[in-house]
Parts: structure tokens; C-alpha cells; sequence
């Protein structure tokens, strides 16, 4: 395709790199340029609204489950700015850039899994096991960021010396995505065992519920906030398949997007567990 004097190569989209092999912006495939643009697009938006919603939702601004919105929500701003800058031509300094998505990713991630974590307060009241998962959180956040940092530093090397980092950053961030998606499905299934401890409990929860109802209300309540965790679960998992089908920078695209969509539906799992905790934790269950 020629532009004036410039000549602007066209790359057929199943000879598409995603891989971290391919530096710099993006190659031109209008079928891949529009998929990065809409999902990338799509996150920004959602990250954005996410933000706003989060500041105009909680009254009280003083606990940790806020924060951890609030956190998670603006690193995926970040994140989706940076992929963004690093996707297309632009001024900005690769440096630069770079700090963006990963100051991001760190904040979205670990963030989310704070998210996950804060919420578990308001179905246990068990200290030991709310400690040990706290611990997990931070030693995964520390030995999972901080080589995929340094490796993402490692590949702004001038061609010759780049090479050396591939191996070691495909391999770290294959098992980054897996780990953190097993800490998320672990944090996820606790609470999902909990909501389930509420459903056998039945008409205990609650003095305000009628004894007729009740157990409808929770098995419904309870239905749908299961339902919300195991979509989350799945969208973990297709970001994980792209990782181990070398789909790096596809899977990078839709990273924001993913967890937008899984802090909007945090939102509805929020709203659920408030009404069944509002009738009270029965005695047996703290």
C-alpha cells in the first residue's frame, strides 16, 4: 500500500505477530488494528466510568475495600494509556510508556486481588485465615512483579542485546498470569464456599426475612453472586490460554478490558452481599 512517497506495509492477519518478539508499535492489519482498537477502547471506557462509580458509590471512604477499588480502577487507567502509547505511533518515550503499563498493571492486579480479599470481611469473621490469605497476596505481588518489571526494562534494549530477555519474560509471564489467576480462583472459591455456608444456614440469615422466603431470597442471592465469581474465573482463564498460545500482545490488549469487566461486576456482587449481611452473621459462623 503505497501513502504518497512512504510505502506502508500490510500483514495478513494469520501471519500476525503477537508474540514479544516483535518490538516497537504495531504492524498494520486493519482486521488486528480494529480488534486492539474496540477492546482497548472498550477498556478505557468501563475503567474510566469505573473510577467515577467507585467515588460516587461509597459514602464512607475509609476502608480497605474502597481503596482497593479505587486503585485497581485508576491503574487500569494507566494501563489502557500505556497500551495505547506503546500499540501507536507516538512521541512518548518507550521509558515512559513502560512505566505506565506496569505501574498499572501492579496497581489493577494485586489491586484487584485486595478487592477479592476486603471482601471476604464481610462474610468471615475467621482473623487466621484473613491473615494467611493477606500474606499470599503480598508475597505472590512481590515475587510475581518485580522480574516481569525488570524483564519489561530488559526488552527496550537496542537490537543484539533484547534477544536475552525473550526467553526469560515469556516464560515469567506465563507463570505470572498463572499464578495470579490460581490466587484469584483461590480468593474467589473461599468466598464462594462462604455464600454456600449462607445457603445452608438458610432462613438464619436475616431477622427480616420471612420464614417463607427466606430460603428463596438466599438461594437466589447466593445463585447469582456464584454465577458472578465463575465468569470471572473463566475470563481468567482465556487470558491465560493466550499467554500459553503465545498471544502476548492480544492478550495484553484485552487484559484492561477483562478486568474492568470483572471490577463492574464486583459492583453487583457489593450490592448482594450487603443486603444478606444486613440481616446479620449468625453466632456459629464467626
Amino acid at each position: 500500500m503505497a501513502v504518497d512517497s512512504y510505502t506502508i506495509e500490510v500483514i495478513p492477519f494469520s501471519q500476525y505477530n503477537w508474540t514479544f518478539e516483535h518490538p516497537g508499535w504495531l504492524n498494520l492489519n486493519p482486521a488486528a488494528v480494529a480488534l486492539i482498537t474496540t477492546f482497548l477502547t472498550l477498556g478505557y471506557y468501563l475503567s474510566l466510568e469505573l473510577f467515577l462509580l467507585t467515588l460516587l458509590t461509597f459514602r464512607s471512604r475509609k476502608a480497605l475495600y474502597f481503596y482497593s477499588l479505587l486503585i485497581s480502577t485508576a491503574g487500569l487507567i494507566l494501563q489502557s494509556t500505556g497500551y495505547i502509547l506503546k500499540a501507536f505511533e507516538n512521541p512518548c518515550p518507550a521509558v515512559f510508556v513502560t512505566v505506565l503499563c506496569k505501574v498499572g498493571w501492579v496497581s489493577n492486579v494485586t489491586g484487584f486481588s485486595l478487592v477479592l480479599w476486603s471482601r471476604l470481611h464481610l462474610i468471615t469473621q475467621n482473623r487466621s485465615l484473613l491473615r494467611l490469605t493477606l500474606v499470599m497476596i503480598i508475597l505472590d505481588a512481590v515475587i510475581l512483579h518485580t522480574p516481569i518489571i525488570v524483564f519489561e526494562f530488559g526488552l527496550l534494549s537496542p537490537a543484539g542485546q533484547r534477544e536475552k530477555w525473550l526467553l526469560p519474560m515469556e516464560i515469567m509471564e506465563r507463570i505470572q498470569q498463572t499464578v495470579f489467576t490460581l490466587q484469584e480462583t483461590f480468593l474467589s472459591g473461599l468466598y464462594i464456599f462462604f455464600t454456600f455456608q449462607f445457603l445452608r444456614l438458610g432462613t438464619e440469615i436475616g431477622d427480616g426475612m420471612d420464614k417463607g422466603g427466606g430460603d428463596k431470597v438466599v438461594k437466589r442471592v447466593v445463585g447469582l453472586l456464584i454465577g458472578v465469581q465463575v465468569l470471572a474465573i473463566g475470563l481468567d482463564a482465556g487470558l491465560t490460554a493466550f499467554d500459553f498460545l503465545n498471544m502476548f500482545t492480544l492478550k495484553c490488549t484485552l487484559h484492561p478490558f477483562v478486568y474492568a469487566v470483572k471490577l463492574r461486576l464486583e459492583f453487583v456482587v457489593l450490592n448482594e452481599l450487603v443486603g444478606i449481611v444486613k440481616g446479620g452473621l449468625p453466632e456459629r459462623f464467626k
